[in-house]
């Protein structure tokens, strides 16, 4: 800054109806609470009043100063209502009457515009469900961990969740995911039977077979849950490639 400026003016919302900062670089940034069909007339009115002969009076020209008749400032609450009550008809006086600069014109159609996109795109992200992701089955696994079915709970959590889009692949990611978690809850429950039995009778020549039967169980269904993971992983590894190709 070649320039220090006496004192800086900090304005939100909570203080103002709109607010447009248009720095000497980049595009301008526009806050607002107002419905759009005012602000458009406010900023309007405020175009109006700087391209009507306030300003350039013989007074102004004379001392190179506003005048303090014809440049004296507007009630900003009287400008809001009377926006509000002829937004309209304001809008098409001030286009049918009124010859503006181009580069104002401009920066009025900038701000209308992005304020018109902006709360498009905000309704359109509202009415759009979000797609049901492989994040959203490990966090229902992880918010249902203290129940006593853990996957059940999740598979019920996923299912009453109708708003959710799904496509093929995130359904397979989905069937994956649980049945994996499914698979290691069956691996513990064998696990847990064989060391109960063995705790009981003990390694002798009638437990033996059950014990290897057991065993032999458990490694089955571990050895499927370690397929499914891995599956899961490579799918994921591929759709993170493909995105950030």
């Amino acid at each position: 800054m070649t320039r220090i400026p006496d004192a800086v003016a900090v304005a939100s919302l909570d203080t103002h109806r709109l607010i447009v900062a248009v720095p000497n670089e980049g595009p301008a940034e526009v806050s607002c609470n107002l419905p759009r069909p005012v602000a458009a007339s406010v900023l309007r009115q405020i175009a109006d009043g700087l391209d009507s002969p306030a300003g350039r009076c013989e007074t102004a020209l004379a001392t190179g100063r506003p005048c303090p008749v014809h440049d004296a400032p507007t009630s900003p609450s009287r400008a809001l209502l009377d926006a509000g009550a002829e937004a309209a008809p304001a809008l098409a006086r001030s286009v049918s009457k009124v010859q503006r600069p181009a580069a104002l014109d401009a920066l009025l159609g900038y701000v209308v515009g992005s304020m018109a996109s902006t709360d498009d795109e905000h309704q359109a992200a509202e009415e759009t469900p979000a797609p049901l992701t492989a994040d959203d089955l490990r966090a229902a696994l992880d918010f249902n961990q203290d129940d006593r079915d853990q996957v059940l709970a999740a598979l019920r959590d996923v299912l009453l969740d109708t708003t959710a889009t799904r496509t093929p692949a995130q359904a397979l990611a989905a069937a994956r995911i649980l049945l994996t978690a499914h698979a290691r809850q069956l691996a513990a429950l064998v696990e847990a039977e064989h060391n109960a039995t063995q705790s009981r009778w003990g390694l002798n020549r009638s437990t033996r077979g059950l014990l290897t039967g057991y065993s032999n169980a458990r490694r089955t269904i571990r050895t499927y849950a370690d397929r499914l993971a891995d599956e899961q992983a490579l799918a994921e590894g591929a759709a993170n490639e493909q995105v950030e190709q």
